[in-house]
């Protein structure tokens, strides 16, 4: 009886890491899934409205935020135009693990980390979002959008890459297998 019981033991113990490390990598995909559909939203209500939306990230005592921004002069969205109140602030700031608890932008480690579409590695781990020079993602009328990736980790282990590729407004969600030093979708 003692041996079942230190074999029931034993299995659990093993299983345990292997359920919080699911757990984990489930709430990484549904907040970078959280994301992707943010992205989507705010197309369609860019197209809807006849005005460009978009998302404004920022970062404040080592925190990331994100608001989210209107167009308020016809011009597109511009990030001195948000910052002067130019191109009103809708709401925020909003912070990723209160939508998904765990999940911020960011990456976990010091790296070195592939970029997410190839091509050398991610030279500054400071700022996950990779929208040019800009921290704005902008989608415009015509259903267009601005081309970046924005990265998010549990701070431990896991990294995903939220994708978005501006014509097409195409969206799409990897996640970085640190064994292989590959993303996959």
């Amino acid at each position: 009886m003692l041996c079942i019981t230190t074999l029931i033991a034993l299995a659990t113990l093993a299983v345990i890491p292997t359920a919080a490390t699911l757990a984990r990598g489930g709430r990484m995909a549904a907040g970078a899934r959280d994301l992707a559909l943010t992205f989507h939203a705010l197309r369609w209500k860019s197209v809807a409205e006849n005005r460009s939306h978009g998302l404004y990230f920022e970062q404040a005592d080592g925190e990331w935020h994100w608001y989210r921004v209107r167009d308020g002069n016809g011009n597109g969205l511009r990030t001195a135009e948000v910052k002067n109140g130019t191109d009103p602030i809708l709401s925020g700031p909003h912070r990723t693990r209160d939508r998904v608890s765990g999940v911020d932008p960011g990456f976990p480690g010091e790296g070195p980390f592939p970029r997410v579409r190839g091509g050398g590695s991610i030279d500054n781990l400071d700022d996950p979002v990779k929208f040019g020079v800009s921290n704005l993602v902008s989608f415009s009328p015509l259903g267009a959008s601005s081309s970046g990736t924005v990265y998010l980790t549990d701070g431990r282990r896991e990294l995903f890459a939220v994708v978005l590729f501006g014509p097409t407004v195409r969206v799409r969600v990897w996640r970085y297998d640190p064994r292989t030093g590959n993303w996959r979708r």
